[in-house]
């Protein structure tokens, strides 16, 4: 398996119709709340002691909207995963195009500075998701979760490689796509959240060592993308146990 060395990033990987999970790390900027490095704001989404509530603020370019069961699945993982007596609220437009077919962190960043518009404020915590019409630099990539409260998925990379023959549903590689990236931005595995019980995969740090898990770095054998023909996977108990530890449910 071919693993990238960069910066603090996260990455969901996909090649032909076997998935993998592929972690570097940068330090984010962090001038401002939402600018910090990612996981670095795990309890402050897990936990009700600084804020109450959740945005969501989900953009989309067009022709890149996500299924409605995928936003579904979202909200769903969301309310049962964090400590919001306030509510989690999920918002969804569409809005401009990348403007280019292969994209960089660096435009993902640019992106984010131009068009996102909801910013953690008093007791409320915002995620910014961002639907992309591009692939990534990295060819294969699905996914990153950058900064400490935002994600782009490259819906452009998921709708070519599923929903047909012997793939994936759409909804299930979208979703499976989104909470692997949120798992990462709650501080798992091992970074920003704290292990109660050692299940990080040293050779592929910040992710579980259950091939099983929704956190684990590749898929064995035929792949997540088979795994999805069957179900999205789930966080195991280590990893639903050091949510749990810092402040989630």
């Amino acid at each position: 398996m071919k693993k990238i060395a960069i910066f603090c990033l996260f990455v969901l990987a996909v090649t032909g119709c076997k998935k993998e999970t592929t972690s570097t790390f940068i330090s984010g900027p962090s001038s401002n709340t939402d600018k910090a490095s990612t996981g670095s704001s795990a309890a402050a989404f897990l936990s009700a002691d600084t804020y109450m509530s959740l945005r969501v603020e989900l953009q989309y370019a067009p022709g890149m909207q996500p299924q409605t069961q995928t936003l579904t699945n979202l909200s769903n993982f969301l309310a049962e995963r964090l400590n919001k007596p306030g509510g989690v609220l999920v918002n969804s437009k569409q809005t401009a195009s990348f403007g280019k077919s292969i994209v960089s962190i660096a435009d993902i960043t640019n992106y984010t500075d131009q068009y996102r518009t909801a910013y953690t404020d008093g007791n409320q915590i915002t995620l910014y998701i961002v639907f992309a019409d591009a692939d990534y630099a990295t060819s294969g990539v699905v996914g990153v979760a950058y900064r400490n409260t935002a994600i782009c998925v490259f819906e452009k990379t998921i709708q070519a490689n599923s929903g047909g023959i012997n793939q994936a549903s759409r909804v299930k590689v979208e979703t499976g796509v989104l909470l692997h990236e949120i798992g990462h931005l709650l501080g798992l595995t091992n970074n920003g959240t704290v292990m109660t019980t050692p299940h990080e995969d040293t050779a592929n740090k910040a992710h579980c060592n259950n091939s099983n898990c929704l956190m684990y770095h590749s898929i064995e054998t035929t792949g997540l993308m088979n795994m999805l023909n069957n179900s999205v996977p789930v966080l195991d108990a280590n990893c639903l146990a050091d949510l749990k530890a810092n402040g989630g449910k």
